[in-house]
Formats: structure tokens, sequence, C-alpha cells
């Protein structure tokens, strides 16, 4: 059993591949931008961010589907299934995953007692943990 602080296989905290993902993705910063501000010792090379960029790129789409199919079915007030909404504002599958994560931690939320005290920052924490009991693989 490994801590939920730590992904199977992997050799960084959910931390450090999830500010690379929002960096990358929500900011939209370039990969010099990303070698930049990581370019420090215990801190992944670019060719690993890059690798964990293009995975989440890769799954954005499929895991999306599942999170709008699960809001749909259990939130359907959610905003993020509003189509005049912030859905208009992401350009990506992968801004939207991130996007989409927050709505389904704050449903989240509404079923297990456990995340209650999940804030913007353990949002990727908890849909790594959702998409596990869901059998949806490998996400980075």
């Amino acid at each position: 059993m490994l801590p939920d602080i730590l992904l199977s296989s992997r050799h960084y905290l959910l931390v450090v591949i999830r500010q690379v993902l929002e960096a990358r993705f929500e900011h939209k910063w370039s990969w010099a931008e990303l070698k930049a501000n990581y370019d420090t010792i215990g801190m992944p090379a670019l060719r690993t961010m890059q690798r964990w960029c293009k995975s989440f790129g890769r799954e954005a789409l499929r895991w999306l589907g599942i999170v709008q199919e699960t809001l749909a079915r259990q939130d359907s007030t959610s905003t993020w299934l509003d189509p005049q909404g912030e859905v208009l504002k992401v350009q990506t599958p992968a801004e939207a995953l991130l996007v989409a994560s927050e709505h389904l931690l704050a449903w989240g939320k509404t079923q297990w007692v456990e995340i209650v005290g999940y804030g913007r920052n353990e949002r990727m924490h908890f849909l790594w943990l959702w998409g596990a009991n869901m059998g949806l693989g490998r996400l980075v």
C-alpha cells in the first residue's frame, strides 16, 4: 500500500506533479519557464515534466468524459455542465480536466467526510484517488 501522497511507479510526490501540470496547462508556462522555475536539485528534469504533460494530455479527454458523466449523474446542478459557462473558457482537454476536477472535488466533499477539508490544491489528489477507484488507470 502506498501513501496517498505517492503515485505508483513515480519518483516524485503528487504535489510536484500537480505543480508542473498546473503550470503548463492552467498558467500556460512554456517549457523554458518550467525548466527555469524547476531547475533545482531534487526537482524533475525537463524531459520528465514533458513526459508527465504528454501523458496527462493524452489521457485527459477519456478522464474528462467520465468526470462529466459522473457529474451529470450525481450533481446535475454543477456549473461545469452549463454549456454557456466555464466550459467555453478552456482550450484543451487537459485544461478542461483540471477545471472539471474542482467540480468533481466539490461533489466528492458531499459524499466523503474524509475529504471535506480538501482545498483547490488537493483537487488533483482527489482526482487520482477517484480515478483509481473507478479503474481508469494511470493519468500521468
